[in-house]
């Protein structure tokens, strides 16, 4: 990781040093794990030219799988890491800037193909849309790894993500950004995440019992973690967005838009807003934790590795620092480290979405 940086990037947003309280692991077999999903990505042909598979092997999307599973099986965490370029080249071909990017109507005939196809991947379509042979692959292969409980989940999951990527366009479509508050109800979805950490138990062959998974705190912990997760995402991110012509999917700009301020004097902000979901993670990790079963310690584990690793790898892939073009000049650099939490406050935020979270703690 390169030092502190204190020069605006292309972008001209200067970002804040970052706060993490755990250090850094990666996966012994990180390269090869990576040579697995590039040679399933040529295999399948998850890109349409040269250009494009140079930008998708250029995210290094395996590493922040390798960081997050530093001790898991390379053969399972390569199969998991599929799931992550296939949801890049996606997102790059129809979602970010593709034709299905502002008309909800069109995003939704393909999402609801794909939610499909990650339900059930022998099923089949008159019309497909663009690598659905490699998602029902890797499909399969999750499901071959998979508990039947981690099968269902991931579907329903995968089914949250499409649902957020449509809502989300439709607000491209209308041009209305959304509330800060509901924001913060949909981040989880529009990214993800939660599918990301289902597929981290099933990589890791670890799942919570019945009655801690469905429990009030671990959902807590879940949808706080992966909001986290995001706002860090957002924050690494918006120069890749800005340099793509649309922010509007991104805390700084929703900030912005509520506060009615500048996109950099809306930074400080969204820092503090991570900061205090931060608080919150750790101080519902230290509950979950006491409680000492072990599949509780290897999920917490693999939080905490991607938390850290959603950085070090975020400010090394060229998805985020170059726009996703290998060969572009850096738009943006890793600020470094903070010390400690800026609000380390156990006080809910004020917004209506999201302030439950607090009530789970004891």
């Amino acid at each position: 990781m390169s030092p502190v940086s204190t020069e605006l990037g292309e972008a001209g947003l200067a970002l804040e040093p970052f706060y993490c309280p755990f250090g850094s692991a990666i996966n012994p077999q990180a390269e090869s794990i990576e040579a697995r999903c590039v040679e399933w990505i040529d295999r399948f042909q998850v890109y349409g030219n040269a250009e494009q598979r140079d930008r998708l092997i250029a995210t290094r999307a395996a590493e922040i799988y390798s960081r997050a599973l530093p001790d898991a099986d390379p053969e399972r965490v390569a199969d998991v890491a599929k799931w992550l370029y296939w949801g890049f080249a996606t997102d790059d071909l129809l979602y970010d800037n593709g034709p299905t990017s502002v008309s909800a109507s069109d995003f939704l005939r393909v999402g609801a193909v794909l939610v499909r196809l990650a339900e059930e991947p022998r099923t089949r379509f008159e019309w497909e849309p663009p690598y659905c042979d490699a998602l029902r692959d890797l499909a399969s292969a999750v499901r071959g790894h998979a508990t039947p409980a981690q099968w269902v989940e991931w579907g329903h999951l995968a089914r949250g993500w499409f649902f957020g990527m449509a809502w989300d366009v439709a607000n491209a479509q209308r041009g209305l950004p959304p509330s800060l508050n509901e924001y913060l109800m949909m981040r989880m979805h529009t990214g993800g995440i939660p599918s990301f950490i289902t597929t981290l138990g099933i990589a890791s062959a670890n799942e919570l019992p019945a009655d801690l998974s469905g429990s009030m705190p671990v959902r807590a912990v879940i949808e706080a973690w992966s909001t986290l997760a995001l706002l860090l995402n957002d924050l690494m991110s918006y120069a890749k967005e800005l340099a793509n012509g649309d922010t509007s999917s991104n805390i700084v700009s929703v900030i912005a838009k509520e506060r009615g301020c500048s996109p950099q004097q809306a930074v400080p902000h969204a820092y503090a807003l991570a900061d205090r979901v931060a608080a919150l993670f750790l101080a519902l990790r230290a509950q979950l934790l006491s409680e000492g079963e072990r599949e509780m310690r290897v999920f917490i584990a693999g939080l905490e590795h991607t938390w850290r690793g959603i950085l070090d790898w975020g400010f090394s892939s060229a998805r985020y620092t170059r726009g996703g073009d290998p060969g572009a000049p850096i738009l943006q650099s890793f600020p470094g480290w903070a010390q400690e939490l800026r609000d380390p406050s156990l006080e809910p935020l004020p917004y209506p979405s999201i302030a439950w979270w607090w009530e789970e703690i004891r």
